[in-house]
Order: structure tokens, then C-alpha cells, then sequence
């Protein structure tokens, strides 16, 4: 074992979720990778592995739809806990990070069927990089036609179309990432119209991030199911291909009873994130 993979346990041992900065300047550790997380040459012990299952299988005990797909949230977090739980059957993965998930995807590449969802904002310059992570399923971040455009470019000699979801903002809150609700519809049937969009992507669905402060009645949640039934009213898309990605660690429970056919779950299967250390 070498000196960067003794740091790189030794960090995650004292809960250091962003290890780069514990081997920073080791020169040997190349810097670009800036949210590089533990080799998977480490091995969790039982206690460790105990904990992470009891914490998935709790969630999975919440989840009693058989259509509701728990993807999750493994963002600045090792390859070897995501390993861990797809040795135990688990598929789906949410990353957040292009960079970071380009990384873990050489990392697992043995995991053949691992199913990867990009979650994070969309930035145009760094589209290029998605397409070399390995075993993307799902980009669920679309927010513009222009993005959809430069994804359809990127992937035109892909074998299989891209499935892309379209991120709604629903709650109105500026810091939130996605469309507007009014801008949906068009947005969508730019996707399901336009040449090239057709032959490189697939539209599965709609994505929010409902606000932390939402009333019982969740207006966000709301929001959603509502674009979803313009969407297929104004372009005859059946109601169930599209897909509702909404509901996270705090709300998960409350997005399926509103109707949510994918949760995105972190923390509470991961433990929780150390950004302080960012």
C-alpha cells in the first residue's frame, strides 16, 4: 500500500468525508482531482458494513411501491460503501460532482450493471466529461433546450439514447437550479421533436428539489405532478412513461404519497456529509 493510500484511509477513519485535502500536498497525488474519494482497495470492517446496511435497509423498509426507484446519493463518499451495497443487490447511484463521478465510474468499472444518475447542476463546458463516465443511465438535470442540444451532440455516437429528465424548479427559490414551471412543456417537446435530440436522448421524466420548508400539503410535490399532467395533455405523452424524480433524505416518505416514482436518498443510507473539510 502507498503513502497516498494510507492518508486516503486514514482520512475516512476520522470521518474526513473531502480526503484531497488531507493529502493535498502529497506531489505524488494528482490535484485536478479535487473531490477524489478512498480508493476502493480499502476494505470496511463488519461494524462498518453492519451499519451501512442497517441504515439502506431501513430506508428500503419505507419504500413498499415496487415502481419506486431509491437511488442513492453516494456524492463525496468512497467507492467502497457503494460497493458494499451493490454487493448486497443494490443498482442505482446519484453523483453530483462530474468530476467525482467520472472518477468512480473507472473505480467500479467491474460493476457492469451499476446504474449511474447525474444530479448535479449541468455545466455546458463540462458536458463533454459525462460522456466518458461509464455506465451513465440517467442525466436528471436538464434545465434549457440549449442543454438538451449540447447532450444530443455529446452522445450522437453513443449505442444507446440518453435518458435526461428535466429539473423543475417548483418551490420559485433563486438558489434552487431547474426551469420554471410554465417553461416545461416546451422544453420537453424541444427533446421529443428536434432531429438530433431524438436519435441521441430519451426523455424519461421531471425532477425537484422541493423547498426543506414545505407545508404538510407540499406544494412542490404538487407542482410536479401538475407539469407532469400538461406534459401529457399538450404533447399526448402517456402519463406513465413520465417519470417524477422528487423526495430526498428528510422528505422521501411524503414525495411517494404525492406520487413520486424516484427518491434520491443520501445521508440517511451514507451517514452524513463532513463539509466543513471542503
Amino acid at each position: 500500500m502507498n503513502t497516498t493510500d494510507s492518508l486516503r484511509i486514514f482520512c475516512y477513519k476520522n470521518n474526513r468525508v473531502f480526503i484531497d485535502r488531507c493529502i493535498h500536498n502529497h506531489n505524488s497525488y494528482h490535484t485536478s482531482i479535487n473531490r477524489s474519494t478512498a480508493t476502493t482497495t480499502y476494505k470496511m470492517d463488519e461494524t462498518e458494513k453492519r451499519e451501512l446496511l442497517e441504515r439502506y435497509n431501513a430506508i428500503k423498509s419505507k419504500i413498499t411501491d415496487p415502481n419506486v426507484t431509491l437511488v442513492a446519493v453516494s456524492k463525496t463518499k468512497p467507492s467502497f460503501m457503494i460497493r458494499e451495497l451493490y454487493e448486497n443487490g443494490h443498482r442505482h447511484f446519484g453523483e453530483n460532482y462530474i468530476q467525482e463521478l467520472e472518477l468512480k465510474s473507472k473505480e467500479l468499472e467491474d460493476l457492469k450493471d451499476i446504474k449511474w444518475h447525474f444530479i448535479g447542476s449541468v455545466q455546458s463546458n463540462k458536458i463533454k466529461q459525462l460522456g466518458s463516465v461509464l455506465n451513465l443511465a440517467v442525466v436528471e438535470t436538464v434545465e434549457k433546450s440549449s442543454a438538451a442540444d449540447k447532450f444530443a451532440k455529446c452522445f450522437s455516437n453513443h449505442s444507446q439514447p440518453l435518458e435526461i429528465m428535466v429539473q423543475v424548479n417548483t418551490s420559485g427559490e433563486q438558489s434552487k437550479s431547474g426551469c420554471e414551471p410554465n417553461e416545461v412543456v416546451d422544453i420537453v417537446k424541444h427533446i421529443i421533436s428536434d432531429e438530433q435530440c431524438k436519435k441521441s436522448l430519451k426523455f424519461s421524466g421531471l425532477m425537484t428539489i422541493g423547498s426543506p420548508n414545505a407545508t404538510e400539503d407540499q406544494p412542490d410535490f404538487k407542482k410536479l405532478f401538475e407539469c407532469r399532467d400538461s406534459i401529457s395533455k399538450q404533447l399526448g405523452l402517456p402519463i406513465e412513461s413520465i417519470a417524477l424524480s422528487m423526495g430526498m433524505s428528510h422528505d422521501f416518505v411524503e414525495a411517494i404519497k404525492f406520487g413520486s416514482t424516484s427518491v434520491r436518498v443520501g445521508s440517511a443510507i451514507f451517514g452524513e456529509r463532513d463539509y466543513s473539510k471542503k
